[in-house]
């Protein structure tokens, strides 16, 4: 598998990835098909990842498999972190996902890996994402990762507020 730069020639296929993605990590039995579309048709378009991969303030990258078939992908996004995070050259990971068939493998530690060492040669003290407090296996990942809990956020997924915990991974930077 490679890990490439995502282009705004990529935004066709970052739509349909992400609207995969999404399905298989919050439909059922998680969320109703009903709510998770509603999520897609207002956040997951193809005029919005455009607008996305044309953000100076967004970085996405995009895993592919030997045989050039995308499996995964992940944007990081220069905003400022949370209050709560007491370092604050920081950057989020905003999204990382995976193919369900894909999840299991290496693939996750590889892209998040990747993300991690980017952020490093990028002078970030820090990375941090929200994972969804009901997405134990995606917790028990991160933690693996050296990640730790230090707060909560509501995400507005479709017409419902979920909570997510905020999570953080000290980044070792060479001066």
């Amino acid at each position: 598998m490679t890990i490439r730069p995502a282009t705004p020639a990529d935004a066709a296929l970052l739509t349909e990835l992400s609207a995969i993605t999404m399905r298989e990590a919050f439909g059922p039995p998680h969320n109703p098909d009903a709510l998770v579309e509603e999520y897609i048709q207002s956040a997951i378009t193809q005029p919005i990842l455009e607008a996305e991969l044309a953000d100076p303030r967004s970085t996405f990258f995009l895993m592919v498999s030997s045989d050039d078939v995308p499996i995964g992908f992940a944007k990081l996004r220069r905003h400022a972190p949370p209050r709560r995070m007491k370092l604050r050259t920081a950057i989020e990971i905003q999204r990382i996902y995976l193919l369900a068939s894909q999840i299991g493998q290496g693939c996750g530690r590889t892209l998040l890996n990747h993300c991690l060492d980017w952020a490093r040669e990028q002078g970030y003290q820090a990375v941090w994402l929200g994972v969804w407090e009901r997405n134990e296996r995606a917790q028990v990942f991160y933690e693996k990762m050296g990640f730790e809990r230090f707060g909560f956020h509501y995400f507005q997924f479709g017409s419902e507020r979920q909570r997510d915990y905020w999570l953080q991974k000290r980044l070792m930077v060479d001066s």
